[in-house]
């Protein structure tokens, strides 16, 4: 054998040992991808989730032997920036699964990529029906995507319902203004919110949509109480609600609540200067209370962790992992066409609520799967659940100035 063809054979066979020992690397772990928009309360709570679930099953002998590896990606909330992400995530580092966003626009840019690179994405904390429409207009292509988390018109529902028993019944609100940020997923909740109030006897006096990156909002606030609004319902996720709950109080405006994704947040009190007293708010799995027999353990463990409570895409994202930790196992393979008819399959418990999904892979909610209470900030900037009534730790109470008259 000539010196040449034992160069070549070396080569060779140094090349299958490469080869070789990357399979067996791949093989011992599974490979997650979290999109998130890094520096924001709900990315962070995100990141911070996926980490905790993370080394817990880790710690008790990973997904069928393998250990869990995450792998962090930033969406700066901007759909262009997570789609490349996301392919980022599919082909180099070869992700077998991916989630997260919490923002719908970005969510729906993924999916794109999803249909192409067919790497599973489940959705933590996007809630437009937009995205279970777009699975709904092509079964075959968008397949790999799964919500865990509640869609907007479950946050409508129960937002209504509340609205309707405090605000309404016990304090007279006849007025309503509704104050929403400008995004996909709020625009079916202003439609609904404002068919339901006036269908049931209420005024909707103004409508304010307003951009992420407003910083005052004075005019929109001055606005409302010219009007007259006896409450005001808000709709907010991308932006940090400490920036209008401050001007609220300095305006000494109406009773307020809804949804405000920073609102959960333990450092939104600090970050408001203990100005959302009597806010009301869905906590969303940010505040400790009995959901499900695994929520408050998860609760304080996240706590004792990040010292911190969990935001609102914390639960969603922390349950997501052991959903695709039991579809896995149910499976017996992280092959994604394998996967999808096991995470249909899904029944689970989770921190967040009984997660089992619709033919549109939607989580299923209401009675015996999840509900959402409301929570409400207090002047010592603790929080009590205020509705429903069966799971309420204190009374409603009203703005300072109000109770006061």
């Amino acid at each position: 054998m000539t010196k040449e063809v034992w160069k070549v054979l070396l080569v060779t066979m140094a090349l299958m040992t490469v080869m070789w020992s990357g399979v067996g690397l791949a093989a011992d772990t599974i490979k997650i991808g979290v999109l998130a928009p890094f520096k924001t309360s709900p990315g962070e709570s995100l990141l911070k989730a996926a980490k905790l679930a993370a080394d817990q099953i880790n710690a008790k002998g990973g997904i069928m032997g393998k250990q869990i590896e995450l792998i962090e990606a930033n969406t700066e909330y901007k759909p262009q920036v997570g789609a490349t992400a996301y392919k980022k995530l599919a082909l180099q580092d070869k992700c077998n699964l991916i989630i997260g966003t919490s923002s719908s626009g970005v969510a729906s840019a993924v999916m794109d990529q999803m249909a192409r690179y067919k790497v599973p994405f489940i959705s933590t904390g996007a809630s437009s029906e937009a995205l279970s429409k777009k699975l709904g207009s092509d079964k075959s292509k968008f397949k790999y995507w799964f919500r865990v988390t509640h869609q907007a018109h479950e946050l409508s529902e129960a937002l209504h319902k509340f609205v309707m028993d405090l605000p309404v019944k016990k304090y007279g609100a006849k007025r309503i203004a509704i104050m929403a940020e400008k995004a996909l997923w709020t625009q079916g909740m202003v439609k609904a919110a404002e068919e339901f109030f006036k269908k049931n006897g209420l005024e909707v006096v103004c409508v304010e949509f307003f951009d992420t990156e407003t910083k005052d909002f004075t005019p929109i606030l001055t606005k409302i109480m010219d009007a007259k609004a006896d409450f005001i319902y808000e709709i907010s996720s991308h932006v940090d609600g400490a920036i209008y709950i401050k001007q609220w109080y300095d305006l000494q405006g109406p009773m307020i609540g809804g949804v405000s994704g920073s609102g959960v947040s333990d450092r939104y009190w600090k970050d408001c200067g203990g100005k959302a007293t009597s806010e009301t708010i869905m906590p969303m799995g940010s505040f400790r209370v009995a959901l499900t027999p695994k929520s408050t353990a998860f609760y304080d463990e996240y706590v004792k962790r990040f010292n911190e409570a969990p935001g609102y895409t914390s639960g969603y994202t922390y349950d997501a992992l052991y959903i695709y930790k039991n579809a896995v196992e149910n499976a017996q393979s992280t092959d994604p066409d394998k996967l999808v008819p096991a995470l249909e399959n899904t029944d689970l418990i989770g921190v967040s609520g009984r997660w089992v999904f619709t033919d549109l892979h939607n989580a299923k909610y209401g009675s015996g799967y999840r509900v959402t209470p409301m929570v409400q900030w207090r002047k010592d900037g603790s929080r009590e659940v205020v509705w429903p009534e069966e799971m309420k730790t204190s009374e409603y109470i009203l703005p300072p100035w109000l109770s006061k008259k």
